[in-house]
Parts: structure tokens; sequence; C-alpha cells
């Protein structure tokens, strides 16, 4: 099925109404937090309210789903129980699997499979369901996901599948006291239609709460690997420019659909009936879909399945192993590959008798991907589930400087040593960084916690905060390189932005400065001396909440350019002072503009001892031997404004002027929220 555009629409612009789910569920970490009703974060325990026939006699039990209000309950209690999701909780009070199906999709198809059946969706002919293939116009691919699966390697999705059906039909039983009879086709068709359908629902901090499937004017939505609109979720109602959807069901679609092939653009009445809930109000998050590029009339409107920062093969195994298809996008089908795609798969080989075996596709090899990727995990797992972020730093340091070896067979039986490096911009590389930055970031507050006021302490603690803001900047910055072929990585390059930004200005409130200005007089600056640029009119246009600036593909580009312009400067400035303690980031020449790249990598290797020598274990910070650090601390300052707003700019063409993103850049630029943390 496909959905497209009715109109030309600019980048920008939100696309549909909020669009209702049909369901949602928490996950199993967040029902003790959250509302099972609306999703909203609950307040302590004591001011919890349950419905008068569910008051758990132990409060601590980590099966009870809990409401922020008596209204939230009497909306979602009957589902609860009607849907057996009760019952499946005393059956299965742990998660059952650690991948999917997990537990949140089987509470949720439970809850979709009640709905389905009172509205009379799943019909049977002498004992016999009928069109499992599609339910209430969503697609299942249950007979792909279920009897098929002999023509593919793998056939661990459809035994999942299974046992997760035999939990519901378990679960179903105990609530009519029946026995379990084996049967459980219509549990596994459900099942798989949540795991085709079925989207994170996230909060405003970007924290995945749970998984929903909504309506048909969003989950007739295709994917594409250069998609033009994103989503967003909203909670509370809101008031919207827009009447009604700016996009239609193609009308080619809608027979396949069992639905008369008529205008369905100019007829309400039959939009409705297209809905699987009949244009009724659901309690939880809605759905906004918006362009994040320029769509045509009749141009078909596609979304994003999967990270769009991962190379084509990556994307393409993910998406068969969720969902069954292989995309046959633009970027995808480019020949030859999008120079996006070249840069997240690029390998460096070093010793030139290899040098025809080294470019692209045909060194992308299965081994040599999975020896990358083990030593990435690795490191992450240090970081992530033994809480040791030192370890993962010099792991991931580790990763991107030193040289790997790959051997190779040659027909003859000879063994052949092909010398490789990751080049900066590999999907590797870019995911190595994103940890740095953030592992970096938690060992300031460690160390800081340990003593807050020892001046060792605090000097350590500012070197480390450098990295992380070396790190950030250099993430937000190659992602921004990468944007400039691929328009539709928007949606993540607006986050690195704001981290970039929000990192650099932790690095300036930091009392570390005033601690080693050796009785300097420093001279003491504050947004308002520093709010006026004179390169570009970003600060002016943050004031005015970006009103008109994010309408237009003009304005966009427009913006994007003042912005590069600025920073490039002023980075230019500061980027010695970040990559102080050396290590992989001296080798990076510009965070910003990577034409240095050119044809030839910068020799990492007499970088790689430097990171770990003794002398970058010293404590002191190069504070002492900056004359100009008041200069350098203004610098970083101005840089890091311009990160946040520039980030919250891409924000409001991803989500609406709106956007959490922006009152929190509204926080951060004052003084108090600068200087004083």
């Amino acid at each position: 099925m496909e959905m497209r555009a009715k109109e030309a629409i600019s980048i920008g612009q939100d696309l549909t109404p909020p669009i209702p789910p049909l369901s949602l569920c928490l996950h199993h970490s967040t029902l003790l937090s959250h509302c099972s009703s609306c999703f909203s974060p609950l307040p302590p325990p004591p001011s919890l309210h349950y419905p008068p026939f569910f008051s758990p006699k132990n409060p601590n039990s980590n099966h009870s789903i809990r409401y922020c209000s008596l209204q939230c309950s009497s909306l979602d209690s009957p589902i609860h129980f009607s849907s057996s999701e009760f019952h499946f909780f005393h059956l299965f009070p742990q998660p059952l699997y650690t991948n999917f199906p997990t537990s949140s999709d089987l509470r949720l198809s439970l809850r979709l499979l009640h709905l389905f059946q009172t509205l009379n969706l799943i019909q049977e002919s002498n004992g016999s369901l009928l069109n499992l293939e599609r339910i209430g116009g969503l697609v299942t691919n249950f007979r792909k996901v279920m009897f098929l699966e002999e023509h593919c390697n793998d056939n661990d999705l459809s035994g999942r599948i299974r046992d997760g059906a035999k939990a519901l039909a378990a679960s179903r039983r105990m609530r009519v006291s029946l026995e379990t009879n084996g049967e459980y086709t219509m549990e596994a068709a459900v099942l798989c239609l949540v795991l085709t359908n079925a989207v994170e629902v996230y909060d405003k901090d970007g924290r995945s709460l749970g998984v929903g499937v909504y309506d048909i004017p969003f989950s007739w939505v295709n994917h594409s690997c250069s998609p033009n609109a994103s989503y967003r979720f909203c909670k509370a109602p809101v008031s919207e420019k827009i009447l009604e959807s700016r996009i239609c069901p193609a009308a080619t679609e809608t027979a396949a659909a069992g639905i008369e092939n008529e205008s369905i653009s100019s007829n309400i009445e039959l939009q409705k009936s297209m809905s699987v809930i009949g244009g009724s109000e659901a309690c939880g998050p809605k759905i906004i879909l918006r362009s994040i590029k320029g769509i045509q009339r009749s141009e078909e409107v596609l979304i994003t399945y999967t990270d769009l920062l991962q190379p084509k093969v990556m994307r393409q195994s993910e998406l068969w192993s969720k969902y069954r298809f292989s995309c046959c996008c633009k970027r995808c089908r480019s020949m030859p590959m999008t120079y996006i795609d070249h840069c997240l798969q690029e390998i460096v080989i070093l010793n030139l008798d290899c040098s025809n075996m080294a470019s692209g596709d045909n060194f992308y090899e299965d081994h040599v991907m999975e020896k990358l990727i083990d030593c990435l995990n690795d490191a992450i797992d240090d970081f992530l589930s033994f809480n040791n972020p030192k370890n993962c730093c010099e792991k991931l340091e580790i990763l991107l400087t030193q040289d790997h070896v790959n051997v190779l067979l040659k027909p003859d039986g000879e063994k052949l040593h092909q010398l490789f490096r990751l080049h900066p911009l590999h999907h590797v590389s870019l995911h190595a960084i994103m940890t740095l930055a953030s592992a970096f970031k938690v060992s300031v507050s460690e160390l800081l916690a340990l003593d807050p006021e020892g001046d060792e302490h605090q000097t350590k603690a500012f070197s480390l905060s450098r990295k992380s803001a070396a790190y950030s900047l250099l993430l937000a910055g190659a992602t921004q390189h990468l944007l400039e072929s691929e328009t539709s990585l928007i949606v993540p390059v607006s986050n690195f932005w704001m981290t970039a930004g929000e990192t650099l200005l932790s690095l300036v409130r930091s009392s570390t400065w005033n601690l080693h200005s050796m009785e300097r007089h420093v001279e003491e600056f504050s947004f308002s001396s520093y709010q006026i640029c004179g390169k570009c009119t970003l600060l002016d246009r943050f004031r005015d909440k970006f009103a008109d600036c994010h309408d237009e593909n003009a304005e966009f580009a427009d913006v994007t350019s003042q912005f590069l312009s600025c920073v490039t400067d002023t980075t230019s400035k500061i980027w010695d002072f970040l990559t102080k303690e050396g290590g992989y980031l001296k080798a990076v020449e510009d965070p910003i503009n990577f034409r240095w790249l050119g044809s030839r990598m910068p020799s990492f290797s007499q970088f790689a001892t430097h990171a770990t020598s003794p002398s970058a274990d010293k404590t002191d910070s190069g504070l002492e031997a900056e004359d100009n650090h008041n200069e350098i601390r203004v610098n970083l300052f101005l840089l890091g404004i311009h990160c946040l707003i520039y980030g919250a700019f891409l924000s409001t063409v991803c989500f609406g002027p709106n956007s959490p993103l922006m009152s929190k850049v509204g926080s951060l630029l004052s003084v108090e929220g600068i200087l004083n943390g």
C-alpha cells in the first residue's frame, strides 16, 4: 500500500492532523513509571490511582499496570481485562524474549486482537479464517513469514512467532476457561501484523516508552532509505494549522484493501471507512507526519524503518529480518552507489600490494565487517553493561587509530595479509565517535562525583570534557557532511548538533577556567555581550522562533550556508585547543570541512601511542600555557550557541515550531543556564 501527496508540499510542513493509535502498549521496563493508557509519566507511588476492581496486593509487583488518573483507568482497564493482557501477566510475569517479538509486542497483539474481533474484522468460513494477509486494511505478511521460510536460510523468526502465538492463545483461553487446543493461527497472524506495522513510541527526550500500531494514514506509508517525511508524537490535544490530511492512499491501492476505487481525497466518508477505528478518538500519543524534503503532487510519501547511517548491506539485512522485504529505493538501486553509502563502508588499504583489491564493494567482506563490529560492540558493552567508560574509550580509540589485518587466501594457497584502516566516515567510525562523546561525558560525571572540589579531579575532568566536546563536534560535522548528499539524515543530524552545542557550553561553564587563571585578570562575559553574530542571522531568527525560515527550501539552504560559514571560521580558532590531548582527534584536520580527506588518509600511527602516553595522563589541563584562554572560551561559547540554534532549526523542520528542543534551547541560552549550569 502507499500514500501520496494531494498537493505540492514544501520542506518542513505537517502532512496529517494527529493520527490516533489503534492500540498502544508500554515496554516492560516502563510499566511502573508511566500510565498504561496515555503514556504520561507517573507521580510517586502514593499518588497512583487504580481502578476499584484492580488494586494489586503487591504494589511492587513487576507485572502491575498503573494509571495516572481515574479517567485513564476507566478507559483502559476494560481493555486490559477483556483482551487477556491481565492473564498474560500472570502466565508470563517476566519478558519472554530478549529480541523480537518482545513482551510488549505480545501484549499489543492481545489488545489488537480484541479490537479486531470487537469490530468483526476477523471472519471465519466453514471453520477457517478468511484473509489473514490483511486485517482492517493492515498488512500482516503472515504467509511470507510463516509458510515461505523454507526458502530462507533462517527460520528463527517463524519459530519465535509460533512460540509467541502459543503464549497469546494460552492467555486468551485462560480468560474464558478453555483448554488450549493447539490452534493459534489467528494469534500468529495478528502478531505478524504487529511486527510489520508497529513503531516505537518515544517521549520528548527521545526515550522509547513502548510500541503502537497506528491507523491507516500512517501504517500505509512505505519505507525508503532516502525518505521525504518523518514523524513525531503528540500527547496532549494540539492546535493544528491543517484540518485535514494532505496525503491520501493511491487509487490503485484501495482495491487491494477491499475498498472501492473512487476519489478518496474528496470523499470524507470513504476516508473514515478506511480507518479501522472509524475516526474515533483513542487514548495515548498520536502521530503526525511531516515533510523533510519538498514533495510534489501525487508523489509517494515515504519514511524510514531503519538507521540511515548504515551501509546498504546492513540496511537490507535488517529490513529483511524484521519486515521480509528488500528495499528497492533510489538510494539502494543507485549504480554506482551513492556517495553516502560509499563513505559508510569505505576502508582504506595501507599496503600498496593490495591496492587493487581495496575499494568499496570488492573489499566489503562479511568476515572483515564482523571483526570490526565485534570490536565496536565489545567496547560498547564495557560502557553499557559493565559501567566501565574508561575501558570503552581506550578500546574505541585503538579501533580508530590502529591498523587492522585481514588475511586473504589466493587461489595458489598463498596467504596475503591486507593491512587496512577505517575511513573517518565509515559507519563503525561514526558509531565509535558517538560512543566516545557519551562515554567521556559519563567519565566526567563519575570523576566529579568522587571529589567535586578537588583541583586534581577538576583538572582531569576538564580534560575529559574537552575530549567529549571534540568528539561531539566531530560527529555533528561528519554527519552534516553526509547530509549534503542525503538530506533525509536531517533527523539524526539535528540531534547531533544539539548535543555538540550542549557539550561545548558545558565546557565553557567549567570552573577549571578560573582555577587555572594563574591570578590573571579574566574578563567577564555574558550572553548579552555576545548574542549578535555579524556573519549570520541565526540568533535573530531564533528570537522569532524560526517563524518563517522552516517553510521553504530556499530558507533552509540559506540558514545552513550561514551556519556552516560561521562555525567553520570559529572552529578553526579552537580545534587545536579541543584536540590538545592528541590521539585520533589530532589526525582530524577539520571537523566541519572534510575536503582534507581527499584521496589520501591522514597517518594515525604517530598519534596512536600519544593518547595513552605518560604526557597525556598528566593532570595539566593545558590552560596554564594558554595566554589567550579567555578568547578561546568566548569562541567555544559562540560555537556552542550556533550549534544549539542550528540543531533547533533542523528540529523545527523535522518536528515543527513546537518542538521540545526549541524550549530547551531557550532555557540554555541564558546567563544562568550557560555560565552557572
